[in-house]
């Protein structure tokens, strides 16, 4: 069984650093891609100092390519072998132990036909953060005796059986950061193929609590620059995949809210959504 393990990082060495040791501790077997976005803290040379460049394969970002097109490029790279999995990680999770059994476990119940997210919780194994929500509900999906449907996925640690590439291909590039892994979840079930949520949490993360449509106490100009900014919640990006997916009405009076949200001034927007789009 051959796996190629896909990450993207910048600037967080320690994390980075992390995460590969939990992985190396519980899968030796896996080849790495990891695209270096431009880090500025040695993330690159520490890695080297650990893993061979046959255990892992370092990518060198340009310093604006982000989680999507980060990922888009290891995986394009990591297409050059010859793989039976693709596993997806943050680079800030832990792995624990069980991961890769439990990973392997979901997938091999569909045929290994199906995306698999895994539950990531809090370090203090209180609550989930990530994994995707339910088909059911749409909300955070839970643990569970059984996989659940998952409908919008996250992409934290995600296995990618090499069937389901040969069908749907990688990453979408038009994604600069935010939504790529949304967007393969949802081209995924579109044809076909479920994407499932593991029963139990397979690592540890930690919260993403920032708003990412609107900034709080600036100006209107400043609210418009940082809603385009790879890292809120681009315009072009959310009419794109909005109307990808759910159609030209929905994608326009989606962007319609957006521009709505952020010309009101910070007074308006409490008055009428509360403290909503607030950082947590």
């Amino acid at each position: 069984m051959k796996i190629a393990v896909l990450l993207t990082c910048y600037n967080r060495k320690d994390k980075t650093l992390a995460c590969l040791k939990s992985l190396s501790k519980n899968s030796s077997s896996v080849i790495v891609y990891i695209t270096d976005d431009a880090s500025t803290d040695g993330t690159s040379l520490a890695i080297r100092q650990y893993y061979s460049e046959e255990q892992v394969h370092i990518i060198k970002g340009t310093g604006n390519l982000f989680w999507s097109r980060g990922m888009y490029t290891a995986w394009k790279e990591a297409l050059k072998g010859d793989f039976d999995y693709y596993l997806w990680l943050n680079d800030d999770v832990v792995l624990y132990d069980n991961f890769f059994e439990e990973l392997l476990y979901c997938s091999n119940l569909y045929e290994n036909n199906c995306i698999v997210t895994g539950l990531i919780e809090d370090k203090e194994h209180s609550t989930i953060l990530y994994g995707g929500t339910s088909l059911k509900t749409h909300k955070m999906v839970q643990p569970n005796s059984e996989p659940e449907k998952v409908h919008h996925m996250n992409g934290n640690v995600v296995l990618v059986p090499c069937s389901v590439v040969k069908k749907i291909g990688i990453i979408d590039p038009y994604y600069h950061h935010d939504l790529g892994d949304v967007d393969y979840g949802l081209r995924a079930i579109e044809n076909g193929i479920p994407v499932i949520a593991t029963r139990v949490p397979v690592a540890y993360g930690y919260p993403n609590n920032i708003c990412r449509v609107r900034k709080w106490g600036v100006n209107l100009r400043e609210r418009f620059h940082r809603l385009n900014m790879p890292l809120g919640s681009p315009l072009r990006i959310n009419y794109y995949f909005r109307k990808k997916h759910y159609g030209f009405m929905k994608a326009v009076m989606f962007c319609s809210y957006l521009t709505l949200l952020n010309l009101l001034p910070d007074w308006a927007v409490v008055k009428i959504w509360g403290t909503t789009y607030q950082n947590k």
